[in-house]
């Protein structure tokens, strides 16, 4: 959604990692006890779909109280207040694992996948908990793949899969809450490889990054960004990401109401599409029908240097070239476009000590896996591009930070750069949260999760491009180890903040005071 505003205030929370307290200063809270880390993924807002305020919390994790070979997942919705609307428990197979779990704003769908069996179990439930379908689907022998959920802008969801035949493809089928087909589209090469990244939607459309390879084995990656009907599933049109020179990588999307798509994210040389440095940041606006209205590129070594040197007010240098996975695309009243992202790197771990992670919790993926080599994803500096209403990069700020280090284990540790980066984020880890206005305030403020040394919320404010210095709230009492916390949007005056003990097994949910 592309948001007007003018000045922009970065909010962010830093816990403490070994030892956490709560502030008195909450109102209403509620806690929750014998939740399991595995298939725990943090608590969510849940959005009025016409005023986009919030109306309540849900959250979903695995506990052990279930017959033999069987576990309960559990799903729980609170209303604005934290006052419980509904608890529902799913019993399914102790092999299973959550492939996707996604809120349309009216509706859920939780699909399963037992890995033994090759089964999975779709779910759809109501906003207040109840079950509304239930489906049984049996894979074919030798196929092993996780399916992928997004949300369609208009309700209801899309399911993606991949299709391992002689050639390597996939599909995407969108269904209603009652998992009744809407359409499917089948997407298989000539030959070789394609498959899709990501996939967003909004106002009628549906946006899949795609990838293609001549063969599974091939270095060189193609990619282009696919259009989609929401309503027919049609193809509106495709657009190659690569343009001869480079290879563009969007990671955060706008659509306005005309359907123009406005995206960003970093580039890289030639035709492909990852490696150890990106070489640059693009910016593009592309109309309903897939032309080109904007197209801009800056490298590193050049172009971002030579704007930093001649267009900050505050000192910073970027030493490498890193990559970044944006967020948010704002727009303000004048037009001009303010995006804001995080640098990040990935490496391998020469020595994997899995008991380390086990105590910090910082980690994704199967850590009982028999083949359990991690990598690991270092989650590193805010970084907030300034493009003009032509897209002309205008000024950039680095906020640097304390980094954050996952890892990456099995199947996680095969994904690629941006694939691996959405699912890190998907995972809460990423520290950028979302963007909240305060009571009686036209300002905006940005909130993001950092787990360094003393916990608080700060503030930083947005106003000319330039930001101003850390304002901070601090936050008291609970203990906490190898778990994680968040922060939410809230009702007026309100965010809600969670804290999950490993140790305790146990999930805390607030509200903080928020003027």
């Amino acid at each position: 959604m592309i948001k007007p505003n003018n000045m922009k205030k970065l909010l962010f929370l830093i816990p403490l990692i070994f030892l956490l307290f709560i502030s008195s200063t909450y109102s209403q809270s509620v806690e929750l006890t014998d939740i399991q880390k595995r298939e725990f993924r943090g608590v969510f807002p849940i959005l009025n779909k016409n005023t986009n305020s919030v109306k309540g919390y849900y959250s979903f994790y695995v506990n052990e109280k279930a017959e033999a070979g069987r576990r309960n997942f559990v799903i729980v919705i609170f209303d604005e207040k934290l006052d419980l609307l509904n608890k529902t428990s799913i019993s399914i197979s102790k092999r299973s694992v959550v492939d996707g779990a996604e809120f349309d704003g009216e509706n859920f769908l939780f699909i399963f996948n037992d890995l033994i069996k090759k089964r999975r179990t779709l779910i759809t439930c109501d906003s207040d908990g109840n079950i509304i379908k239930e489906k049984h689907v049996q894979e074919s022998k030798g196929s092993n793949y996780n399916a992928s959920v997004y949300t369609s802008s208009n309700g209801g969801f899309y399911i993606v899969m991949p299709i391992r035949e002689k050639k390597t493809g996939y599909s995407v089928e969108k269904v209603d809450k009652d998992l009744n087909t809407l359409w499917e589209r089948r997407f298989m090469p000539n030959k070789g490889f394609i498959g899709v990244a990501t996939i967003e939607s909004g106002e009628g459309m549906i946006i899949m990054i795609q990838q293609t390879k001549p063969s599974l084995m091939s270095k060189k990656i193609g990619a282009n960004l696919v259009a989609l009907d929401d309503e027919t599933g049609e193809e509106e049109f495709v657009y190659p990401l690569y343009d001869g020179n480079i290879t563009r990588q969007p990671s955060a999307f706008a659509i306005g109401s005309n359907h123009e798509i406005i995206t960003a994210g970093m580039y890289f040389d030639g035709e492909k599409w990852d490696g150890k440095n990106s070489d640059g940041i693009f910016f593009l606006k592309l109309s309903a029908d897939g032309e080109e209205i904007i197209s801009t590129t800056e490298n590193w070594d050049e172009g971002i240097q030579q704007i930093i040197k001649d267009g900050s007010k505050k000192t910073f240098t970027i030493s490498s070239k890193p990559k970044v996975l944006f967020h948010d695309i704002i727009v303000n009243e004048a037009g001009n476009y303010q995006v804001i992202g995080e640098t990040f790197k990935k490496s391998f771990q020469l020595v994997s000590i899995i008991s380390k992670d086990i105590i910090t919790g910082r980690y994704i993926g199967n850590i009982n896996s028999e083949n359990a080599k991690p990598i690991t994803f270092e989650i590193m500096d805010f970084i907030i591009f300034n493009f003009d209403n032509d897209g002309e990069m205008s000024g950039i700020n680095m906020i640097t930070k304390e980094h954050t280090k996952i890892s990456c284990y099995p199947p996680y540790s095969r994904y690629g750069g941006l694939s691996l980066a959405i699912k890190v984020r998907d995972y809460g880890w990423f520290n950028y949260k979302f963007m909240q206005s305060a009571t009686g305030s036209e300002d905006s403020k940005m909130v993001s999760c950092l787990f360094v040394q003393d916990p608080y919320i700060g503030i930083y404010s947005f106003e000319d491009g330039e930001y101003s210095d850390l304002e901070r709230i601090p936050i008291t009492k609970k203990s906490i180890r190898g778990g994680g916390m968040g922060v939410m949007p809230g009702s007026p005056g309100n965010l809600g903040v969670y804290i999950y003990s490993k140790k305790e097994k146990s999930l805390l949910i607030y509200l903080q005071d928020f003027d």
